[in-house]
């Protein structure tokens, strides 16, 4: 066999084998997100006992007084597809999961305000773990987002 054959047979099975690793469940595994919606603003002192086990995370990256759970989302999501959560203030939250990459997850975020999108960024995250992020102006305060993956 020369060796225009063996590269040839070398491309086969490199293409065969792209094809049949999601099959073979090599595929990246569906994510799990959680997204709470908090509202920090300075005034009265207030930590939302549903926010109890984030209080000292929350207190330590923030100098805000107040923190109120406004709102908690679920999503399911497969490689490459997008979800979307609705938030105060005429916005919506898309996630699109891009994958899994030296035992992290890749996301996507991106807000929209009506229809306009206002803020796009790329996180990765640890399997069981959550960032938070820091969010536009809403009412007496500002939002934030603290958004846990698991795979």
């Amino acid at each position: 066999m020369g060796p225009k054959a063996k590269n040839c047979n070398l491309f086969f099975m490199l293409g065969l084998f792209t094809v049949l690793l999601p099959v073979l469940g090599w595929a990246a595994p569906p994510v799990s997100i959680e997204v709470k919606t908090v509202l920090a603003s300075s005034g009265e002192t207030y930590l939302d006992p549903r926010l109890a086990e984030m209080a000292r995370e929350l207190q330590g990256l923030f100098r805000y007084t107040s923190y109120r759970l406004l709102g908690r989302d679920r999503l399911t999501l497969q490689p490459r597809q997008t979800g979307s959560v609705a938030l105060p203030g005429n916005r919506r939250l898309q996630i699109t999961y891009r994958g899994v990459d030296s035992r992290r997850v890749e996301l996507l975020l991106e807000m929209f305000k009506d229809r306009n999108s206002v803020f796009e960024t790329s996180i990765r995250l640890n399997n069981r773990s959550s960032i938070i992020v820091g969010g536009p102006r809403y009412e007496n305060g500002y939002l934030l987002f603290n958004i846990y993956s698991a795979f």
